[in-house]
């Protein structure tokens, strides 16, 4: 039986929309699959930066890895948590790494916390929907598919706020927040061979000392919509 031509043209029209709109629904679930890139947080110390973390991490509904990040490293190295946390950010003689070695085994040692901490920030990196606070992960992750933010504020007002914080006096506080600075600038150098001050690292650099936590997290946000196109279901508006 010959089939009217208007007939075939309609049956063709119908099966190229069943097409596009298969093709379409498959493209929408492609992208809710791909996993939301990840935030990498570096700061100076008492600027704040793990505050803003946490406060960027509400917004987007990402998980955050600051303290959660040392524990999943004590959990893979077998190593007491304490022990990992003093491993943190903390520059070591090589003498200092032999010793470890000694009483506490080879993965005590700071290269290789830095190992794990790299292979715990690649899975981080895969899952994605995470912003991670310190520890060199704005070195492991890639450039082009995180936001690297950089966390600045003023030596005095750090020390002034660090000083009312932890209840010291200015003059213990400012030796502590120097003390700290110089040793973690120390472990990037060694660790990472970088200046990790150098801004050329970051995508964004934003001074808590010239704005709150929740300006600088409205920044953070936009940036990470300008860079990489999008923003989870419901993003972007401050918690309660």
């Amino acid at each position: 039986m010959h089939v009217p031509r208007h007939v075939e043209v309609l049956v063709e029209e119908q099966v190229r929309r069943w097409e596009l709109s298969r093709q379409s629904r498959k493209a929408q679930a492609a992208v809710r699959a791909e996993p939301w890139p990840v935030i990498t947080v570096s700061r100076e110390f008492g600027s704040r930066g793990a505050a803003l973390g946490e406060r960027i991490a509400q917004r987007l509904g990402f998980g955050f890895w600051d303290q959660e990040l040392v524990h999943e490293v004590a959990q893979r190295t077998g190593l007491r948590e304490t022990l990992v946390a003093s491993l943190d950010e903390h520059v070591r003689s090589r003498l200092d790494d032999l010793v470890a070695s000694i009483f506490t085994g080879p993965d005590a040692t700071a290269a290789e916390y830095v190992r794990h901490v790299g292979r715990v920030v690649h899975t981080l990196e895969q899952h994605g929907s995470a912003v991670v606070i310190g520890r060199g992960a704005q070195f492991i992750v890639k450039p082009e598919s995180a936001l690297r933010v950089r966390v600045v504020c003023p030596l005095d007002d750090r020390v002034r706020g660090y000083a009312t914080r932890e209840g010291l006096n200015e003059a213990d506080a400012r030796s502590r927040v120097e003390d700290v600075e110089r040793d973690r600038r120390a472990f990037y150098r060694r660790h990472f061979d970088t200046d990790v001050a150098d801004p050329a690292h970051y995508d964004l650099l934003v001074n808590t000392g010239s704005l709150s936590l929740d300006a600088a997290a409205d920044v953070v946000v936009a940036a990470y919509k300008a860079k990489l196109g999008r923003l989870p279901d419901g993003a972007g508006t401050p918690t309660a």
